[in-house]
């Protein structure tokens, strides 16, 4: 296997963002058009770009602060509470709420 210097890396970082934007580009303009149709022209609503999109977001948040995290652990200067942990659980208790008022609404309705 062939190591790769900086440059090599560089580029294949820049590459890998380019394409990351692209793909969360396509996934909203797809959720837009699909809640667009839904809207305007009474067509079935279909979740999967929403929770595609959605799920790559968190993904990259949650691997953001979990690699700020691991790169700031020793040091001294850096004494701060674990934001991973709280945003995640902070995340699971949003969702739960949003989760619930939802069935409360469709159970009643």
């Amino acid at each position: 296997m062939k190591k790769t210097d900086e440059m090599d890396r560089n580029i294949q970082l820049r590459a890998e963002e380019r394409g990351y934007k692209t793909v969360l580009l396509a996934l909203g303009v797809w959720t837009l058009f699909n809640c667009w149709q839904t809207l305007g022209k009474g067509a079935p609503y279909h979740p999967l770009p929403g929770l595609i999109l959605c799920f790559s977001v968190c993904v990259q948040s949650f691997s953001q602060l979990a690699l700020k995290q691991r790169m700031t652990a020793g040091d001294e200067e850096y004494r701060e509470p674990n934001k991973l942990f709280w945003t995640i659980v902070i995340s699971l208790l949003v969702a739960v709420a949003i989760l619930g008022v939802g069935t409360y609404f469709m159970i009643r309705a």
